[in-house]
């Protein structure tokens, strides 16, 4: 499997492993017992209540034991003169009051007051519409357990004439907050609780009994809390009990609660009270952060008189969103980029908390969110982030590794800085270029015998050579290596205003490299270069490509490379090349025009002259060949000979005046063809 294909899989294969991470974190938690899981489970629970508004039922009043009332009443802090709850509950009875529920426990009978307990139970009875609370306790081996759960009943007169009893302790959770109704004994659940008793014999409409549905469901309900702590209306007992307190009908069809709420004592010493989800715990004072439990009572009794009560997602629904988020986030997270993945994860943070309180607020259902915000949706972050950032990382180094085949190493850090991914995708794009197409002259007889390892050694001295000495340093790109040739062009892949004259710079560079194979065979590199317009880009199969250019102007480049030969030259270019250089380009001399092999157009073609050659120091050698070749032009066989000639008696290998004075003689030997003198045609054999 090729770089490419294996990077290309990899954009699928991080986003799928994120998924899985994703999904394995979030039903972990989701299932977990431990401490910090079971933590942002209840979070969820608590915190849903912060975004929504208060809520203050008028069903209800409580009636608070306080520290005022026990100072006027029970300086002590010892037991209640009963006779005291029968003038309440005289006045709850004369004012119409809808139910009285007493959040006290009265177990055994008062042997020091019988005629304040006969008082009470007389009250109770003219009122008739009184729930008492009573303990629930179990004991014994796990066995016999289901045999000693019970209910501890009130004292029995008192029990007789209430309308019912039912036990009072709460389901609190570790960090003291009630948040399940609970209202059934957990082996008999014959055993009712006294916030159960209460919604039953109050005739909630939302309640028929524990068999029904309705029961069934209320039964697994959650604790609606409807505002902080002592929200819900209440009055001191030394109110409730004077006269002239409260205005008439105070308590007219109101459910009354009756129970303690002391906030002094010894600071270790636990009271009935309990934490509140509407408070939070670093912004409260100490004495703030609890609610009293006849408050708690009396939510779960509204929960059940209004219907209200919270629902949570059932554990199976539960279980496929936490797998659908932890599918849908992981992999959508984990196809971004690391600037994209934190705002797209913020984001969707923000729609799972915003469907948690649509749920939470309209329909009154919750569920453990917070997994997904601060689990699953980091984790997919997080894993996006490390393994596109490892991804990425080994992308540059592989756009690097490429780079360097084909560019200098200042186009190299250029194009990284960038971040230029285009030059690594396929297709390609119509371009001008500077095609340069190098060759080395007599290949094939200075490598003859020679040791095919020993040849490769050479072979790669030579084009690190070439490249580091002549091409890179004009910034040109490497496309490949052919052979014993070098094919490169400039202003591709990065635009170069002035690529003829690099192109130009990097022959004569070119030029000036001695190297040899063996010491009988020193070598020489030709050089062919043209302007033109050539598709550049990845060419290639679905899984492997190469940057490269094609188009008629390459093959014009390698034809003028190969001209070379017939002009024995050591760089040619083109009249485009010429016109494109500018006047930065000296010393260059016209050689005519050219139809080479394969085109039918005829071409013009220049010599780009190194400094040590005899016609760039010379100006009257250029003006003798420029006047040698009009007269050529001009169909003047023997003048142009007789220029041709004197030139070469200066310059004895030039290759130009070798050619043209051989073409003079041809042309001259053959008067009767028709023959075009500006037109020199090379065919390649």
């Amino acid at each position: 499997m090729s770089i490419s294909d294996s990077l290309q899989r990899s954009t699928w294969l991080g986003p799928v492993l994120g998924a899985t991470i994703s999904i394995i974190l979030g039903l972990f938690c989701f299932d977990s017992i431990m401490p910090v899981t079971e933590a942002l489970r209840h979070k969820s629970y608590d915190l849903s209540f912060h975004l929504r508004p208060r809520i203050i039922p008028e069903e209800a009043v409580l009636v608070y034991m306080d520290d005022a009332s026990y100072q006027e009443f029970n300086p002590g802090y010892k037991r209640w003169d009963r006779a005291l709850h029968a003038k309440l509950l005289d006045r709850l009875t004369s004012e119409g009051a809808k139910l009285v529920v007493f959040d006290i426990i009265f177990s055994e009978a008062n042997g020091e007051n019988p005629e304040a307990d006969a008082a009470f139970e007389a009250a109770i009875e003219r009122n008739g519409n009184v729930v008492l609370g009573a303990d629930y306790v179990t004991a014994g081996s796990s066995y016999s357990m289901k045999q000693a759960e019970m209910l501890l009943p009130p004292h029995e007169p008192f029990e007789f004439a209430a309308a019912s009893t039912g036990f009072v302790q709460l389901h609190e959770d570790t960090d003291f907050m009630v948040r399940r109704h609970y209202h059934s004994g957990s082996l008999n659940p014959e055993i009712t609780s006294m916030t159960w008793e209460s919604a039953m014999w109050s005739e909630s409409p939302y309640i028929e009994s524990q068999e029904s549905a309705s029961g069934r469901e209320a039964q697994q309900a959650w604790v609606n809390y409807y505002a902080e702590p002592r929200s819900l209306p209440s009055v001191s007992y030394s109110q409730a009990i004077a006269e002239d307190q409260l205005t008439e009908g105070f308590f007219r069809d109101k459910i009354v609660l009756i129970g303690a709420n002391i906030r002094t004592g010894e600071s270790n010493q636990r009271k009935d009270e309990f934490r509140n989800p509407f408070v939070d715990w670093e912004y409260v004072s100490q004495t703030d952060r609890f609610m009293p439990g006849v408050e708690v009572h009396a939510t779960i009794l509204l929960n059940l008189v209004r219907g209200d009560w919270l629902r949570r997602v059932p554990l199976s629904y539960q279980a496929i969103l936490v797998t659908l988020t932890g599918l849908v986030f992981g992999l959508g997270i984990g196809r971004l980029r690391p600037l994209s993945a934190i705002p797209v994860t913020l984001l969707s943070m923000a729609l799972v908390i915003g469907l948690s309180q649509w749920l939470f607020q309209q329909y009154r259902y919750w569920f453990p969110w917070l997994i997904i915000v601060i689990v699953q949706l980091p984790a997919a972050m997080l894993w996006s982030i490390t393994f596109n950032a490892a991804r990425l990382y080994v992308q540059r180094q592989l756009l690097r590794q490429s780079l360097n085949l084909y560019l200098s190493p200042r186009l190299v850090k250029a194009f990284l800085n960038q971040k230029n991914r285009n030059f690594l995708k396929p297709g390609a794009e119509k371009q001008e270029v500077t095609i340069l197409f190098s060759d080395i002259a007599g290949f094939t007889s200075a490598t003859e015998g020679m040791d095919s390892d020993k040849l490769a050694r050479s072979m790669n001295a030579y084009f690190q050579r070439m490249v580091e000495n002549g091409i890179h340093p004009q910034d040109g790109t490497v496309i490949k290596f052919i052979g014993d040739s070098i094919f490169a062009l400039w202003n591709a892949p990065e635009p170069q205003k002035d690529h003829a004259l690099r192109a130009c710079n990097a022959a004569l560079a070119l030029g000036q490299q001695s190297f040899e194979f063996s010491k009988d065979h020193p070598i020489k590199t030709r050089i062919g270069i043209h302007t033109g317009v050539a598709n550049v880009g990845n060419f290639g199969s679905n899984n492997r490509v190469d940057y490269t250019a094609i188009g008629e102007n390459i093959n014009l480049a390698s034809r003028i490379e190969g001209l070379n030969k017939y002009l024995r030259t050591n760089i040619l270019i083109s009249a485009e090349t010429r016109e494109k250089a500018g006047e930065g380009l000296k010393a260059v001399r016209y050689l005519g025009q050219f139809r080479l092999s394969g085109f039918g157009k005829k071409f013009g073609i220049y010599e780009l002259l190194q400094t040590n050659n005899a016609f760039s120091s010379s100006q009257k050698l250029q003006q003798d060949f420029n006047v040698a070749m009009a007269r050529h032009d001009q169909g003047n066989m023997l003048s142009a000979m007789e220029l041709f000639s004197s030139i070469l008696k200066e310059c004895p290998d030039d290759g130009p005046c070798q050619f043209y004075l051989k073409r003079c003689q041809d042309i001259h030997s053959k008067p009767t063809e028709s023959i075009d003198p500006t037109l020199i045609v090379i065919e390649e054999k």
